[in-house]
């Protein structure tokens, strides 16, 4: 009789958690709904920042609006919270020993368990069904002859679980090699912003200072622009309105293909320039680097893992982690309950994991590396006059210790006469045999006492 009380009391909590999750679903997505209306949202950002504004926060949230169903708003606002950039005191906290400790305090305040709610609860649903059942099928309350849903054989499993292990393996991995390349290429793109500028403040003449500083306004638009390009959140406007002209902003904002605009301003401002043909060619393959990893960016974003992977994972996963409790009552009993959530929640937790840096661009810390740009980029346009100052000191001396090398050179010449041995000499190149005709002698020798 305590077991029948215990199994109707879990009964009825498993039925309110699945109830108050639902109607939580209901009510967030009805909130949801009036949050995210296209004219009503347009319409604060209208009177916030001006109709062009609003024009792009309809389109943003267009698809919100229109599918919520298949769009779980919540967390892909939560992708913005990953992109992390590591300091030394990270690194430190990350490579501690408390940090099994730490995660474990901390697993109820994780994203992915949030995002892994829904899945978890209808685990948790079956296996406490499956255990009510049973436990009222052993007391007896139930008809004579129904069936056990027990499942002793767990060979099924067994056999299928390397499958399953390998469609995980190959979705994570591919994911993260995925994840991978966006970061070299965004690696690049910060390398050759700053090589490009360097070589604009070493090659363009001194009197083209309006030249470049529209080198520096358009490298850093680029990064920012292309950062726009890759997110459905991106703004252009505001990302760069305090670094392009208000004319240059219009004429950008009025392109379609915005980080192809850039390219062509850059590839005209090289064409433009006094920079002499092989600085020139330098410059140029910067230009194509770009044109490259913004095609490359593309790819990655319109080209997901087939989606027959994906598919067929996630029934895997439903179907396996369904028919799991059937198998675990006999062994488990009522603690088949907690032991199938935590099962599910850790493959599913690697499935989730992969879905996520699938595209990365959304959890890549790209703002953190527009503005390791923006300030690196600055920073050198500040420093440039004082390595002008340096090196105008060398070549000042330069010019003196060539200057003091003629006029040896003449001395040299004046005191030979018509030597025809030294004439030869010297219209041969014979540089040596000229600085050693007017070198102090070395006296340090037995000849010399």
């Amino acid at each position: 009789m305590q077991q029948f009380v215990a199994s109707c009391v879990c009964c009825k909590w498993a039925a309110t958690q699945v109830q108050h999750s639902s109607t939580t679903y209901r009510q967030r997505s009805a909130a949801l709904h009036r949050q995210f209306q296209p004219r009503r949202l347009a319409r604060r950002c209208s009177q916030a920042r001006g109709p062009n504004h609003a024009k792009q926060a309809r389109s943003r949230i267009h698809i919100c609006a229109t599918n919520e169903v298949d769009r779980d708003c919540e967390k892909e606002d939560s992708r913005k919270y990953k992109r992390t950039v590591f300091n030394f005191k990270n690194w430190a906290a990350h490579r501690s020993t408390k940090r099994y400790s730490r995660h474990l305090l901390t697993i109820l305040g994780s994203r992915i368990v949030r995002g892994l709610l829904q899945p978890l609860l209808i685990v948790t649903a079956v296996s406490s069904i499956v255990a009510i059942y049973e436990t009222l099928l052993e007391s007896g309350f139930l008809a004579l002859g129904a069936p056990s849903l027990s499942i002793e054989a767990t060979a099924p499993f067994s056999l299928t679980s390397f499958a399953l292990s390998l469609l995980l393996v190959f979705r994570t991995n591919t994911s993260y090699a995925r994840w991978q390349e966006a970061r070299s290429i965004w690696g690049g793109v910060t390398n050759r912003s700053r090589d490009i500028f360097r070589q604009a403040l070493t090659f363009v003449p001194g009197n083209e200072s309006e030249l470049v500083d529209m080198f520096k306004r358009w490298s850093i638009a680029y990064s920012k622009t292309l950062m726009c390009h890759l997110r459905e959140e991106g703004d252009v406007e505001a990302e760069l309105e305090a670094v392009l002209q208000p004319e240059e902003l219009a004429l950008l904002l009025a392109s379609k293909h915005r980080p192809n605009y850039v390219l062509q301003i850059l590839s005209g401002l090289v064409e433009s320039s006094c920079i002499v043909s092989p600085e020139r060619f330098r410059m140029d393959q910067n230009i194509t680097f770009f044109m490259d990893a913004q095609g490359s960016c593309e790819r990655i974003l319109k080209t997901p893992i087939p989606l027959s992977y994906t598919r067929h994972t996630s029934r895997f996963l439903v179907i396996w982690l369904g028919l799991m409790p059937l198998t675990l009552w006999k062994s488990c009993r009522w603690a088949m309950i907690p032991v199938s959530a935590i099962i599910a929640f850790l493959l599913l937790g690697i499935e989730e994991i992969g879905v996520q840096i699938e595209e990365p661009f959304g959890i890549l810390p790209l703002e953190n590396i527009c503005e390791t740009i923006e300030t690196n980029l600055n920073e050198m346009a500040e420093n440039n006059s004082g390595v002008s100052y340096l090196i105008g000191k060398v070549d000042q001396q330069s010019w003196h210790m060539r200057h003091e090398w003629e006029e040896n050179r003449r001395r040299v010449e004046g005191s030979h006469g018509n030597d025809p041995d030294f004439l030869r000499s010297s219209q041969d190149g014979d540089t040596a045999a000229l600085d050693n005709s007017f070198a102090t002698p070395d006296l340090s020798g037995s000849d010399h006492r």
